[in-house]
């Protein structure tokens, strides 16, 4: 029964497991509602597949706020001793997954982990962390999850994704049963399989146990059958029934005799076919037993049961605060929940599950009564966990009240480091004066007091002076930043801080890859390489702004190579709110490289949860324009950008979206209020550090009439002001910039080049553009128009650049790249680089095989 209908299943199962004995590993997602049979089946492929590899099954509990790690905990004994004192002490998630993963790839091994919709984010992130690097090793993954609970906020979603895009794994839905399976199973038993499969829906759980209850009357619901089996129990049964409704899954072996479980007792539940035995203990067979059981307890009956659990688990030795914080919930012991949850809290916080230390924070903090000590450092340990989780506003609310506190308290350092947070805070929330108003009070509590403070008050003041500094390098004050960041190194030194001074480092990098120093961002990717395997917040923020500066400054190739390596990273520290900031800045490359709807993608991403307004700021912009230039309307996204930009006054990000309202007017022909506004802010501007954002502004004001001052711009935009479009067209195609080449062409005035350009505005699906430029050439007496290209000819599934389908279309006819370099006016190395990259996106080794792959895609008629 347990195999019907599920040969295939089983028979991708065995191939992923086949793989993982040759060194290539990988993991299978096993969904499926619950009772659907997902658990048996994965027992079934065990027991009849299994080839001497080691198993090792852990699984989530159902606890209120799930266990950091518990999966892992449950493993412990077959780790190392160093692996099971990290697991107990560790501090850094990094640290434990690194440690686990050297485990788990000295043998081939299946890890099943049972219960994912339980999971912890910690847990998650470990099979996150895993599935990357399975494929070099003899290790299969196998995760068991209830899809249907998988809502779209799910910590579980992520890891669905990734499953996804890996080419080392695959998701396998165990469906429910059939008729005609339901009515294989049935056989010749005197049940109905039409009304057995209408009222158990084909879960396997349900027409199982349907067909297991003996009586002459099936019930008719579930329920029923499950109770049915309790008839007959004794009192110590059903003690040790209610029990198991209480417990967060299994009820583990040392805990039996202190709760008071009796050897009858579990045999009459086992011969009643209610539980089960695993390898963390007793459980119900299944959780809808579970549920069963639960709707008959006695009223009342659950703080005591709670208590009871308590007491056990007391009396054993390293009791789990997650654990004892479930219990305390469900015995209403105020003073305990808080202890515990805290405790819980801090552990999460260590194993990098910031989503569970979070609630486990807040548990705590709602039983009152606290002292204003402990209530403070809980708020401030929340806030950190909210900000770190992408709830801004909470966090904000949190390090407020905690503010509060410490100024009752006159606990100047604490209040210094609570001004500094806010700092932080305000300024993802895009409130920049604010953010600036509260890291000058924070330097102001502690600043009277550094030439006789210890330590601990002068690296709180000199955090502080960095992180204004970091302020000044976002407004483009570079002389400022410098002076701050003097300051921040002297305390560093002083109080020798060598974080601080990392941090101090890292910021005076930006200012340096800012002012254009060549050497500067190699510099920086040394110290971001040598920092700790475990990715803080200084080094993730280390990545989060080179990378944004490498889109910036039009370093694209870099660019890409640089988020292709620390996205993955962010996602695997859980650093959701630097993921988000790269995220939108990988938007940005992808439009700028002509990647549109990759690019809304990334946008979409950002923008289809609450992420932090920071990270908002290129994905509106973007949103705004890739629809203004195939539709001729932003639909309202460039208003919204523009009061966000403002909101953080930063010209970094004002510059970009006053580009973006110029290019409006010059293809719509309507004049905004906010040109002139557009143009101050282009005199405004710092020079140094703002060639490229300068530059851009200076393109379209110049294209809507009147004199642009070109000093200080980049290059493809100097040239373009000054006259030379072709050199300035060849600049940007060098950069990958298509769209800006394709209009560098049309300002030409060359009907050859203008031809081109609108090949390449078709490619990019420019519409609007486009129909600007074939209306602006009839206007202008041109006789032959060229037309649209037709759809069929744009398709590009392969993710060839506009640039790359034009060489591609020339290496169909066989030119050498030479002969390319000089048809398409680029140099021989630009070509090179051009047709390596169509290879590699196409996955041939050779231009006969690009051609023929080509027009197996359709990318080529």
């Amino acid at each position: 029964m347990i195999l019907t209908e599920r040969e295939h299943e089983l028979g991708e199962l065995e191939t992923r497991a086949a793989k993982a004995r040759t060194g290539h590993g990988g993991a299978v997602l096993v969904c499926g509602e619950s009772g659907s049979g997902k658990t048996s089946f994965v027992e079934t492929f065990i027991e009849r597949s299994l080839d001497g590899e080691r198993v090792l099954w852990g699984a989530a509990d159902p606890l209120s706020t799930p266990r950091p790690l518990g999966p892992l905990h449950d493993l412990a004994d077959n780790f190392s001793g160093s692996t099971q004192a990290l697991l107990r002490n560790g501090d850094q998630p990094f640290e434990i997954f690194a440690a686990v993963f050297d485990e788990l790839r000295t043998e081939p091994t299946l890890l099943v982990l049972d219960d994912l919709h339980w999971a912890d984010q910690g847990t998650i992130d470990l099979f996150r962390f895993l599935l990357r690097r399975a494929p070099q090793t003899h290790l299969l993954m196998i995760g068991i999850a209830r899809d249907d609970e998988v809502g779209v906020t799910h910590p579980l979603r992520g890891l669905l994704g990734d499953v996804a895009r890996s080419s080392h794994a695959q998701s396998l839905a165990v469906p429910p049963l059939s008729l005609d399976a339901v009515t294989s199973m049935v056989g010749n038993r005197a049940v109905d399989p039409a009304w057995l499969h209408r009222v158990t829906g084909g879960n396997a759980f349900f027409v199982c146990e349907m067909l297991d209850h003996r009586t002459s009357d099936l019930p008719t619901t579930v329920r029923d059958a499950i109770l049915a089996r309790t008839a007959g129990l004794d009192g110590r049964a059903w003690d040790l029934l209610n029990l198991l409704t209480c417990a967060p899954g299994s009820i583990a072996d040392h805990l039996l005799t202190d709760l008071g479980v009796s050897l009858p007792a579990l045999r009459a539940l086992d011969d009643a076919k209610l539980i089960k035995r695993d390898a963390r203990g007793v459980a119900f067979r299944h959780d809808l037993c579970r549920l069963a059981v639960t709707s008959v307890i006695p009223p009342g009956a659950e703080p005591a049961l709670h208590r009871r659990f308590i007491d056990a688990h007391h009396a054993a030795s390293h009791p789990d605060p997650a654990i004892i914080t479930h219990h305390a919930l469900g015995a209403g012991d105020r003073r305990l929940i808080t202890t515990a949850a805290a405790a819980a809290g801090r552990a999460a916080t260590r194993s990098g599950a910031h989503t569970q230390a979070a609630e486990f924070f807040r548990i705590a903090l709602a039983q009152g009564g606290l002292p204003a000590t402990t209530e403070a450092e809980l708020l401030e340990l929340l806030a950190a966990e909210y900000y770190l989780t992408d709830r801004l506003d909470d966090a904000i609310d949190a390090c407020r009240r905690a503010k509060l506190l410490r100024e009752a308290m006159s606990a100047d350092v604490a209040l210094s480091a609570d001004y500094h947070a806010l700092a932080v805070y305000e300024w993802y929330n895009a409130n920049r004066a604010l953010a600036d108003d509260l890291v000058t009070a924070a330097i102001s509590v502690l600043d009277h007091r550094s030439e006789s403070a210890e330590p601990p008050t002068l690296t709180q003041l000199g955090h502080a002076f960095a992180f204004q500094a970091f302020l000044a390098v976002q407004s483009t004050q570079l002389d400022t930043a410098r002076q701050l960041l003097l300051r921040a190194r002297e305390i560093g030194r002083k109080a020798n801080d060598p974080m601080l001074l990392v941090r101090v480092d890292l910021i005076e990098g930006f200012c340096d890859v800012l002012a254009g120093r060549q050497i500067a961002r190699a510099d920086l990717l040394e110290i971001l390489s040598a920092g700790p395997r475990h990715i803080d917040e200084i080094y993730s923020s280390g990545y989060t702004n080179l990378s944004y500066f490498d889109v910036e400054q039009r370093r694209l190739g870099l660019a890409t190579e640089l988020l292709d390596f620390c996205i993955p990273l962010m996602v695997e520290h859980d650093l959701p709110v630097c993921h988000v900031v790269q995220l939108g800045s990988r938007s940005r490359l992808k439009m700028l490289t002509g990647d549109w709807e990759g690019a809304l993608a990334d946008s979409d991403s950002v923008l289809g949860k609450p992420s932090a307004p920071l990270a908002r700021t290129w994905p509106l912009l973007i949103r705004a324009v890739v629809s203004l230039r195939r539709n001729g309307d932003d639909l309202g996204a460039l208003d919204e950008a523009w009061r966000l930009a403002n909101r953080f006054g930063e010209p970094v990000r004002t510059l970009p979206v006053a580009s973006a309202i110029v290019e409006k007017s010059w293809l719509t022909g309507v004049p905004d209020d906010r040109l002139e506004r557009c143009r101050s802010l282009l005199r405004e501007a710092p020079i140094v550090g703002l060639e490229w954002a300068r530059g851009e502004l200076a393109m379209w004001l110049h294209r809507l009439g009147g004199a642009v001052d070109t000093e200080s711009l980049a290059a493809p935009y100097r040239l373009l002001v000054d006259g030379h479009h072709m050199a300035a067209a060849q600049a940007f195609d060098e950069l990958s910039t298509p769209y800006d080449a394709a209009l560098a062409m049309v300002d030409s005035g060359d009907s050859t080049q203008t031809r081109r350009a609108l090949d390449i505005l078709d490619r990019l699906g420019a519409d609007a553009v486009a129909a600007k430029v074939r209306y602006d050439l009839r206007s202008q007496g041109t006789r032959v128009v060229p037309a649209p290209r037709r759809a069929t000819t744009l398709a590009n599934p392969a993710g060839l650049t506009t640039r790359q389908i034009e060489v591609l279309r020339l290496l169909e006819d066989g030119l050498t790249n030479a002969e390319l370099a000089e048809r398409l006016y680029l140099s021989v190395k630009t070509v090179d680089h051009h047709v390596s990259a169509i290879l590699t996106k196409l996955q041939v080794t050779g231009r006969r095989d690009a051609v023929r792959r080509a027009r197996e895609a359709g990318i080529l008629s």
